[in-house]
């Protein structure tokens, strides 16, 4: 029997944060915060609305989520970094690293439903 959590193939994700390479993850875990902040894995198109909101302070947040090595790293400033010309980089790498972490659809609604 397939598990959809096996269907993940998703690809090391990092970005140059306080000047090193770190890695962007999205486990489990990080998945339950989202699931708690929302209401809920159905409620997930609250996030996409909320990124096209307010950018600049949803995407930091969600990264740092994500963030696997957080040493010296904070929600405020993860992105230092980087500029406004910067910005579809980030969201580039912001997406493959979420919703790269997502069951691939094989032809039915991905979600993480609990199997019988």
């Amino acid at each position: 029997m397939s598990n959809e959590l096996e269907k993940v193939e998703s690809e090391k994700v990092t970005l140059k944060i306080q000047g090193r390479e770190r890695e962007i993850k999205f486990g489990f875990s990080a998945w339950a915060k989202l699931e708690r902040e929302f209401g809920g894995i159905k409620n997930l198109n609250k996030l996409q609305k909320k990124i096209e909101e307010e950018p600049f302070t949803t995407i930091p947040k969600i990264l740092y989520l994500g963030l696997v090595d957080k040493e010296g790293v904070t929600e405020d400033n993860i992105l230092d970094e980087y500029g406004l010309n910067d910005m579809q980089f980030v969201a580039e790498r912001f997406n493959k690293a979420l919703y790269g972490s997502l069951p691939k659809d094989d032809g039915k609604k991905a979600g993480l439903e609990a199997k019988k």
